[in-house]
């Protein structure tokens, strides 16, 4: 019959900590207030449910295994900081007097035209004259943006001329479309264009002409005036004024009661020419008739 083994039992010591030196380690441990208080809750829960797995070792236990690694890799380290301790950084020599730094950005030039200018600057600054404007270099960019300028500025004046002669026109085109004469219309055209430019008078006005041919063209012209302002007004279209009837030259001004009927009256004195003085007496104002003898 076997017998039974017997099991070895090893017996090992376990101390215990006095609640004054485990106090003392807690202390040690929860340096910060945060710590403190997740320890005092931690302490509430466990009392009341069950113990938490600790993960707060590992947390505190990785700033000491930081120190380990800082206090041995210490010695390899100092390479690196007598290094940095070497680099100074950027020179400040000139940040040491404490002046302003100026930078100043300025456009790409010519340094031939640089020179010129600064030439001109100084004869004028050592000249006993006055000093005159100096005229600033023209570089080839700013003239050739000088061309571009005119030239745009000449082609936006060719079509404001082109509008200008299209709204003119235009009632002749509207004619057109209708009419199969087109000379007609480009004869007027160029009548227009002729006023515009300061002619007198139009090409088709006809001096010469029988009186009633004349009479109806009038008489046609005020009728068609007259229909235009009537349609105008019905749309309510406001139209420039009619143009009054034009008196004509020779008829002469109304004068006064008092002024006098012979002479020309001036500052108070009435002044008489012989034509005037042989009216008066009722003598013919005529030369001698008959041939004179000469003696």
């Amino acid at each position: 019959m076997l017998g039974k083994r017997k099991r070895e039992v090893a017996v090992t010591t376990r101390q215990r900590l006095r609640p004054s030196d485990q106090e003392d380690d807690e202390r040690q441990t929860l340096t910060t207030p945060l710590d403190a208080d997740r320890e005092i809750f931690r302490k509430y829960f466990e009392s009341a449910f069950e113990p938490l797995p600790e993960i707060e070792t590992t947390a505190l236990a990785a700033p000491e295994k930081e120190e380990e690694e800082e206090s041995q890799g210490g010695v390899g380290d100092t390479g690196l900081v007598e290094e940095e301790s070497e680099w100074d950084g950027l020179s400040d020599s000139g940040h040491q007097d404490g002046a302003v730094e100026v930078v100043e950005h300025r456009a790409a030039s010519d340094p031939a035209e640089e020179a010129k200018t600064r030439r001109q600057h100084y004869k004028t600054f050592m000249s006993s004259r006055p000093p005159k404007e100096i005229q600033g270099v023209v570089t080839k960019d700013s003239a050739r943006q000088g061309d571009d300028d005119d030239a745009a500025e000449a082609l936006n004046l060719k079509h404001d001329l082109d509008l200008q002669r299209l709204l003119k026109e235009s009632h002749l085109l509207e004619q057109a479309k209708a009419s199969p004469t087109l000379g007609s219309h480009r004869h007027k055209m160029v009548d227009m264009r002729m006023q515009a430019l300061g002619s007198k008078g139009s090409m088709f006005h006809q001096e010469k002409m029988p009186l009633a041919h004349r009479r109806g063209i009038l008489a046609k012209a005020a009728e068609r005036e007259a229909s235009r302002r009537k349609e105008a007004q019905e749309n309510g279209i406001i139209l420039e004024k009619a143009s009054g009837k034009t008196r004509p030259k020779d008829t002469r001004r109304e004068r006064g009661v008092d002024v006098p009927a012979v002479g020309k009256f001036r500052g108070g004195t009435l002044t008489l020419s012989k034509k005037d003085v042989f009216d008066i007496q009722g003598q013919g104002f005529s030369k001698p008739r008959g041939k004179t003898r000469r003696r």
